[in-house]
């Protein structure tokens, strides 16, 4: 199996980079840390390439000032380096060396200062708790949860704070679909059935909120082009976006000729002019039909929000807008994604 694994991962990375075949292991160290006396880092890679990331920032005396749980995905760059993509604005590099131990690099390829990363005797599943983002399905009494960071896949235990996640799930209609949900969990070894070998299920603390007809594509890499991509909006100021029976899902796109921009409000069209720069988005003018409906309401909010505009990122296949001071203001997803 071994073998198999290392052969699959040299036809992936190409002739150039070889690699060894890997299991489940936890490292454990210090990484550089710019506002605290020390940052404990304890890391666990699995063999089907997803990682969990405990950090815990601690002051001169020792005292934990902030501790964070990260996953998502690892893979092999170019140099043959494991790269960490989760949470993180950016994503972490690190080397394999001689001893076993994982070498840290910054954004620019320098070894970060320090002793590398150790490899631990145990292993270490890092159960959380921790913040969590993805898609929940309940059907016939039994629940999954597919972490968009990941893309893993658990069962969810029924029982705790998941009484909630199903109330909600089922007034949504429930029926086996998959729903974008928000969360507090933790990871636990169960038996699926008396007998059978135990397996890692997801048991939820707190419930925060489903959000229908979003994906997961925020936490994916960036494919969508910021210019002439139908975007449609799913969220203003973190609040879902409603589409009312047989009405339109409103929608934005930015258009380089001449610095355009059209668009659909759920009631009315609207047209303008923006400028940006490197992350800088800017509405120069906005106007829009002037049609009464009932999606007037949010309408509105959707074009003032928009005209507060004053930067913008492509997160995977999302489109993120924030105003002056940093709030996030509008959600969109790639049209192509429905």
């Amino acid at each position: 199996m071994k073998l198999l694994r290392t052969l699959l991962l040299c036809v992936l990375l190409g002739p150039g980079v070889a690699v060894a075949a890997f299991d489940d292991t936890t490292y454990a160290g210090r990484l550089p840390c710019g506002h605290c006396a020390q940052r404990q880092a304890t890391l666990t890679l699995f063999a089907d390439h997803h990682f969990r990331l405990r950090l815990r920032d601690l002051d001169a005396d020792g005292r934990v000032l902030a501790e964070q749980i990260d996953l998502g995905t690892w893979l092999y760059d170019g140099d043959g380096r494991r790269l960490l993509r989760g949470g993180r604005e950016a994503p972490l590099r690190f080397e394999l060396l001689s001893d076993g131990s994982l070498r840290g690099f910054d954004a620019q390829g320098r070894p970060l200062p320090g002793p590398a990363l150790a490899p631990q005797a145990t292993l270490d599943r890092l159960d959380g708790p921790l913040r969590l983002r993805g898609l929940y399905s309940h059907l016939a009494d039994a629940a999954r949860f597919q972490d968009c960071r990941s893309g893993r896949r658990w069962p969810v235990a029924i029982e705790g704070a998941h009484v909630a996640l199903e109330r909600a799930y089922l007034a949504q209609g429930g029926g086996g679909r998959w729903v974008l949900a928000t969360l507090d969990g933790r990871f636990a070894l169960r038996e699926p059935e008396p007998g059978l070998p135990p397996r890692e299920t997801l048991v939820v603390e707190r419930f925060d909120r489903l959000w229908p007809g979003e994906t997961c594509a925020a936490d994916m890499p960036a494919t969508a082009a910021l210019l002439n991509t139908r975007w449609r909006l799913v969220a203003i100021d973190e609040q879902p976006v409603q589409v009312g029976a047989g009405g339109r899902e409103p929608w934005l796109q930015l258009l380089p000729d001449a610095n355009r921009l059209r668009g659909f409000g759920g009631c009315n069209g609207f047209q303008g002019r923006f400028a940006q720069g490197s992350d800088g988005l800017q509405i120069l003018y906005l106007a829009a039909t002037r049609r009464r409906c009932p999606e007037g309401a949010q309408e509105a909010r959707y074009l003032d929000a928009l005209r507060a505009t004053a930067s913008r990122q492509v997160v995977g296949d999302a489109l993120q807008l924030r105003d002056a001071q940093g709030r996030l203001r509008l959600r969109f997803e790639a049209l192509y994604l429905r």
